[in-house]
């Protein structure tokens, strides 16, 4: 097979990382990787904020990195987004991808026309169609998102003068950027158990799981973070650009040290989150066991975090490894910091070995970033020949001007017509004053405005994602009395209210289970916590809490004339 070279860039609350991946034949070298810090609020839990900040990161990030292309292949690792396997009846392709847009309001609480969906039959089960399913059909590992996120973050890298090859799963390239255990390759095969990849970023903890290879369960959820050293960010940023951190003190400090330092506060939650996904998915499922749980990402550095989850998990818990070479000249890094930046760098070199898979190319690139590049190349050679018929035009024209006389006619013409319009001008110069008034008045707006938050967009989000054999009762919500003045500068996982609410169901434990997971995805909500659980007479009666954070203010203020977006 010819050398082929392939960016991924990656997108993270804390810094935009981009890897440069050299494929020849089986041998797959790391040989650029450079990353740019943000700062926060640029991307908010996997989202584009502020795209001006994200263009300028990355104009700059490939100022340094030395990249040889601006061609990526860029992530999502948004909570609007998914990577579920699903199981459909055999059917053409073209049916099957029409039959997928309504599949995924199973799982995501966003109207069918707002979604992008793309999917990738999964092999195994011995089915000719490829992906075979135990009932004759197809398996299928499907990939969706809300289309407002994807199209922010492409238009953010397009405008830095890149151009996006593919719009890939975050989650799904951490799984292909990590080393599988011996012996095991993404194959569908029987035997062996479930391995969990644990990527812990400044915002948001992803925990992807794999069975003998392949993609099994993914669940992207929101980490609250802490004041930092100059106080402002996350503790979990903090480490992650700090650099003071390396893979040998993760694994060597215990959960005692820990817990006299500042990461104690978040070590808990980090705690509960991948305990309760992996219960989950083995409540959902028939699978023996996990194997082990594979850590990457900055949060991963914290002191004592691995030996902290494998005495909650009961389960071996190590830092994740990457199966490619690394040519140490070409990056430039000293020993510590080539440590220190490969528990960052997965991601991206999982995106940039997009297409190398065995289950193919899922993209969630919008149609009409490619109808458009269609149209510019026709729009290019169209100007070509204008301007080849211009060029002639003109020689022709300048072949039979008259004289030399009628060309100063046009000239003092055109100074005439020049000093008109320069006074018709200065006689507009009220108009310089408008925009300095706009900008006042949208101050006054944005202050009017700081800690509104969006009852309505918050309960529309609830109630999206409320199971159907979940019928909800009883709602409050309260705000809590400093967010009324903070607004939205707060950091989105700052608690600013609390939501107190009563559901009955018929569906036992499995619907209660599947109310956890669900409503632990609603934007501007955390912490979901079950009190109560109460059967009587075939129903199921559900008391449970969740703090809301600033994830919930409304964009009211930034949609104002003036703003970013």
């Amino acid at each position: 097979m010819p050398k082929r070279v392939s960016i991924g860039l990656d997108i993270g609350s804390s810094a935009v990382r981009a890897a440069e991946v050299v494929m020849d034949g089986n041998r797959k070298t790391l040989r650029r990787f450079a990353q740019v810090g943000l700062p926060q609020g640029a991307v908010t839990e996997g989202e584009v904020q502020d795209q001006v900040i994200v263009t300028a990161a990355l104009k700059r990030l490939w100022q340094q990195g030395g990249f040889s292309g601006r061609q990526v292949v860029i992530g999502l690792g948004s909570q609007r987004g998914m990577v579920r396997q699903v199981e459909m009846p055999p059917m053409p392709d073209g049916e099957l991808r029409s039959a997928l847009q309504f599949k995924i309001g199973e799982f995501l609480p966003i109207p069918v026309d707002q979604a992008l969906v793309d999917f990738a039959p999964l092999p195994g089960g011995g089915a000719a169609n490829g992906g075979g399913a135990a009932n004759g059909g197809r398996r299928l590992l499907l990939v969706a998102a809300q289309r407002e996120v994807v199209v922010d973050q492409v238009a953010a890298v397009e405008a830095a003068g890149l151009r996006v090859k593919a719009v890939d799963s975050s989650s799904l390239a951490l799984l292909r950027a990590v080393a599988q255990p011996t012996g095991r390759s993404a194959s569908g095969g029987q035997g062996g158990g479930l391995e969990a990849v644990v990527g812990i970023g400044a915002e948001l903890i992803t925990v992807a799981v794999r069975d003998d290879g392949v993609p099994r369960f993914v669940r992207t959820v929101a980490l609250p973070g802490l004041p930092s050293r100059d106080g402002g960010g996350g503790a979990l940023a903090t480490v992650s650009l700090s650099g003071d951190r390396t893979r040998s003190e993760a694994r060597t400090v215990s959960p005692t040290v820990l817990a006299a330092g500042a990461g104690v506060a978040r070590l808990d939650g980090i705690v509960s989150e991948v305990r309760s996904s992996l219960e989950y998915l083995l409540s959902q499922s028939q699978t023996r066991h996990f194997e082990q749980v594979l850590l990457t990402g900055g949060g991963a550095l914290l002191p004592g975090v691995p030996a902290a989850l494998s005495k909650a998990l009961g389960l071996p818990v190590g830092l994740a490894e990457m199966p490619l070479e690394v040519d140490k000249k070409a990056l430039g890094l000293d020993d510590k910091a080539l440590e220190e930046a490969s528990s960052r760098w997965l991601t991206a070199v999982g995106l940039a070995l997009w297409g190398t898979d065995a289950y193919g190319k899922p993209s969630l690139l919008p149609p009409e970033v490619s109808i458009r590049r269609r149209q510019r190349r026709v729009l290019a050679g169209g100007a070509v020949a204008v301007l080849v018929v211009a060029v002639g035009l003109g020689g022709v024209s300048m072949s039979r001007l008259h004289s030399a006389d009628e060309i100063s006619n046009q000239i003092r013409t055109a100074t005439d017509e020049a000093v008109v319009l320069d006074q018709k001008i200065k006689g507009l110069g009220y108009v310089l004053k408008i925009p300095a008034e706009v900008q006042a008045r949208r101050a006054l707006a944005v202050t009017a405005l700081a800690g509104d938050i969006d009852w309505t967009g918050l309960l529309g989000r609830l109630a999206a994602a409320m199971p159907s054999d979940v019928k909800p009762g009883t709602v409050t919500l309260a705000k809590a009395g400093d967010a009324a003045t903070s607004g939205s500068a707060l950091p989105p996982g700052t608690v600013v209210g609390s939501l107190t609410m009563n559901a009955v169901t018929t569906g036992g434990a499995r619907a209660v289970a599947q109310f956890i997971d669900q409503v632990s995805t609603v934007k501007g909500l955390a912490a979901l916590w079950v009190s109560s659980t109460t059967s009587t007479s075939g129903e199921t009666a559900i008391s449970a809490t969740a703090q809301i954070t600033a994830a919930a203010f409304s964009t009211r203020a930034q949609r104002l004339p003036g703003g970013n977006k």
